[in-house]
Order: C-alpha cells, then sequence, then structure tokens
C-alpha cells in the first residue's frame, strides 16, 4: 500500500481503555498502523494515564482541567480545544498529512484549514446528538449542535457510522458512509484473571449490566425485575443517565448492587462472574425507532465473555443478535416479562449452554482486526 500519513483527533480524552471513546479511537489507531505506520493519534494528555504507543501523542493542557468543580471550567475547556487545534495545524503542515480522522462537534474548528490543504477528513459520526439534547430539553445547545453537524457532515469526505441504524439518520450521506462498528478485545476478557473486586454470594445466580448507560437505557427494568426473581442478585457497573438518583431510589434493596465506574480490568473480572446480561433498551426513547441503531461496546463483551443476553424488543436492538439463538428478547418497561426469560434461560441448561456457545462463536466477528479490514476503510484511505 501507498505509505500515506494521517492523524487521528480525539479532543478531550486521555488515553485508557475504560473509557468508550478513548477505548475505539485507540484500537481503530492500533489496527490502522499495521497498514500504514505513518498514522498518529493526538489526545489529551493525563497523568494517570499509563498507555505508551508508539505515535500516540498526548497534548498537556495550559490551564489545570483537573477536578469538577474547577473555577471557570467551560472557559479552559474552550481554550484547550484551541490550543490542541494550533498544534493540529503545525503538526499537519510538518509532517505532510495525507487524512485525518475526527470525532465530535467541536473540531469544526479544524474544517476550513483541512478543506484549504486538501486533506482528506473521515468523521466518526455516533448519531445525531441534538436529539439527544432535545429529549433531555437542552434546546438551545441542540440548535448549535444542529447545525454544526450538518457543516462537519456537509464537509466531511468519509463519514464512519457504528451501525446501520445511525446510517438511517443521515440518509442524505449513505454514499460517503463507511460501516464500522464498535468492536471487542476477545483476548482481554478470555485473558482477565484479577480477583472479583465487589463481594457477591456464591450461591447467587448474577443478572447484570455494563458500561455508563445513556437515557435510551431503561435501567429500572433490571432493578425492578430482581424481586420475581428467586435467588438472584443484580450488579450494575458503571454510571450513567439520572444515576443518582436511581441508586438512591435502589440503595435499601439487598440484591441490588450498584458499583460505579471501575477500570476495564476489574469490570472484565465482574463480567466473568455474570449469569445473564441484560440491555434494556428503552421503547420510548427515540434512539430504539431506528433499525438495528444500536452497537454498543458492552454487548460486543457480553457475547465476548459467552454470556446469554436477554435484550429488550425495540426496533433499534442490535440485528445480528438472533432470538433463542444469542438472546432472549422481552418487552420494555415490562419486568415481569424480563424476570420471566431471565429464569427460562437459568432453568433450561441446553437453552444457556447453547447461547454462551453461539454468543462466543459471534464474538469472533467483532474483533477489532476483523472490523477495520471488513469496512473498506484501508482501501479508502488509499483511494
Amino acid at each position: 500500500m501507498h505509505p500515506e500519513k494521517g492523524l487521528i483527533v480525539l479532543m478531550g480524552y486521555n488515553p485508557g481503555y475504560s473509557i468508550v471513546q478513548s477505548s475505539r479511537a485507540l484500537h481503530i489507531f492500533e489496527e490502522i498502523t499495521k497498514y500504514y505506520p505513518e498514522t498518529y493519534l493526538l489526545m489529551q494528555k493525563s497523568k494517570n494515564s499509563s498507555i505508551c504507543l508508539d505515535n500516540l501523542i498526548c497534548i498537556k493542557p495550559k490551564l489545570n482541567l483537573e477536578g469538577k468543580e474547577s473555577k471557570y471550567r467551560l472557559l479552559k475547556r474552550v481554550l484547550f480545544r484551541f490550543q490542541i487545534a494550533l498544534y493540529i495545524f503545525y503538526f499537519i503542515t510538518i509532517n505532510k498529512i495525507d487524512y485525518v480522522f475526527l470525532r465530535g462537534y467541536d473540531t469544526i474548528l479544524l474544517y476550513p484549514f483541512l478543506k484549504l490543504l486538501k486533506i482528506k477528513i473521515y468523521y466518526d459520526f455516533h448519531g445525531k446528538f441534538d436529539v439527544e439534547l432535545q429529549q433531555l430539553n437542552r434546546n438551545l445547545r441542540a440548535f448549535f449542535v444542529k447545525w454544526i453537524d450538518k457543516f462537519i457532515l456537509r464537509y466531511a469526505d468519509g463519514i464512519i457510522v457504528v451501525s446501520n441504524g445511525i446510517k438511517a439518520q443521515i440518509e442524505e450521506y449513505s454514499d460517503k458512509c463507511i460501516l464500522l462498528p464498535n468492536g471487542v478485545d476477545v483476548k482481554r476478557i478470555e485473558s482477565t484473571e484479577a480477583e472479583c473486586p465487589v463481594d457477591i454470594p456464591e450461591d447467587k445466580k448474577v443478572i447484570g449490566f455494563i458500561g455508563n448507560w445513556e437515557e435510551f437505557m431503561n435501567i429500572e427494568d433490571i432493578c425492578e425485575s430482581v424481586s420475581l426473581l428467586s435467588n438472584c442478585m443484580i450488579v450494575i457497573v458503571g454510571y450513567g443517565y439520572k444515576a443518582a438518583q436511581k441508586i438512591d431510589k435502589y440503595k435499601d434493596q439487598p440484591n441490588i448492587l450498584f458499583t460505579g465506574k471501575l477500570p476495564q480490568i476489574e469490570t472484565y473480572s465482574i463480567l466473568n462472574r455474570f449469569d445473564i446480561c441484560v440491555l434494556p433498551y428503552d421503547k420510548e426513547d427515540l434512539h430504539s425507532q431506528y433499525p438495528d441503531f444500536f452497537s454498543s461496546r458492552k454487548t460486543k463483551e457480553y457475547i465476548a465473555a459467552g454470556k446469554p443476553i436477554v435484550v429488550a424488543d425495540v426496533i433499534g436492538k442490535e440485528a445480528w443478535l438472533k432470538p433463542e439463538e444469542h438472546c432472549l428478547l422481552y418487552e420494555s418497561r415490562n419486568p415481569e416479562d424480563l424476570a420471566e426469560k431471565i429464569s427460562i434461560l437459568l432453568n433450561d441448561k441446553e437453552l444457556y449452554a447453547n447461547m454462551s456457545k453461539n454468543n462466543r462463536e459471534l464474538a469472533k466477528q467483532f474483533e477489532w482486526n476483523v472490523i477495520v479490514q471488513n469496512s473498506g476503510i484501508l482501501e479508502d484511505i488509499q483511494n
């Protein structure tokens, strides 16, 4: 292949496999550099990061961004975007970069410069963020994000999408969409030997959920189902939409455990303790109405660990999860139905074993090297 030079940019994120956005960028970077060694990844520097990779560039903010209570935090973040943009202008000019990968509406600062230099732009698009903001009644921000996205999508040379449902949101640009779903590091999950960091009784069956949930995840479905199950415990790893309210609501339930955010290795050790995993998509959320919209990392991690799955039967669920083969379906916002499907899996040993085997086999299709090669992005870079 022609030795194209590339730059992957992820503003505002530190290198780390426990962070979804960062993990995706790192894995894509690792795969692309196998074919295009002169590709670089640019991220924010963190004093806590231990990741060291060739061609990984970490920019230290001139102003301290640490701490949620940091004074003038928003202003400091804006100034850091300008700082990193200036560095990118310099880096691209000096190194004669041919293509860039961008993610996030804050990258709009780079577009005039990149178009002027005729650098190929790939935009990693994860759905219409303005729709999410509107559901949260953040209408002013949604207005600006909508128009920024319109500009970015129009002038990107290639749009990377993680699912067919997200592609359906932008049908007018379907001709320049490249499907590159979230992948999974199967070996990392299989090789995890760390002790479970939380106390889970050995005699309990564990029904689990991992990941930082968005508003389209109805965590209440899982929590409400536990009272209808025999000898089961609910373990929810992560944090998310209205998390404080949900944790407070169920804090007195002895069979529900919220662990909060954990490092990836600890998350995987808990995942290996799960008996069944749940995907509680909310049928009333707008995202659920796009066919095959969801492509979350957690789903790939579930199948890589060989866990049977119970998933809400919404239009947006992953199309490749076949009922009775990889999962059972339950009616969203119906904890009784969820509890019934969990009970079926726990009591049908043959179904459970077959589903576990099928999911481990299915996970091979979502290893990062496979999905990057199958996406066509490697060939597109060269064109």
